[in-house]
């Protein structure tokens, strides 16, 4: 693993794989609980951790891209949708309705992620 990830990523795995051991009863990880899990707080490192652990390397979560309306009511969005939301200011379409959400706020946009194991 050293030979692929800079020991600072290596770092924030392990502190994750520490946290999920030591909360075995927990499986739902907002951004809030993934940054104390990592001891991280740059978005970059964030996402990096994110990626490893949602995608082909490991899939020890599944993620969910989402808005949350103005009465906190979560709508789900594709990954794509979520990333042009933060880097170009588009408004995401809702994977229920179809449609472009009305009034969007980047700051409503979020993720979660579920851990997957049984």
């Amino acid at each position: 693993m050293k030979d692929i990830f800079p020991e600072e990523d290596i770092f924030l795995f392990n502190n994750v794989l520490d946290f999920i051991q030591n909360n075995y009863d927990k499986n739902y990880y907002p951004i809030n609980v993934l940054r104390q899990a990592a001891g991280c707080e740059s978005d970059s490192d964030l996402l990096k951790l994110v990626r490893y652990f949602c995608g082909a390397h490991s899939k020890l979560f599944n993620i969910t891209y989402c808005y949350y309306d103005f009465d906190g009511e979560e709508i789900p969005i594709s990954a794509e949708c979520y990333y042009n939301a933060l880097i170009s200011d588009i408004s995401p379409i809702s994977l229920l309705s179809g449609r472009e959400i009305d009034d969007f706020d980047v700051n409503n946009i979020s993720f979660y992620c579920i851990l997957n194991v049984k």
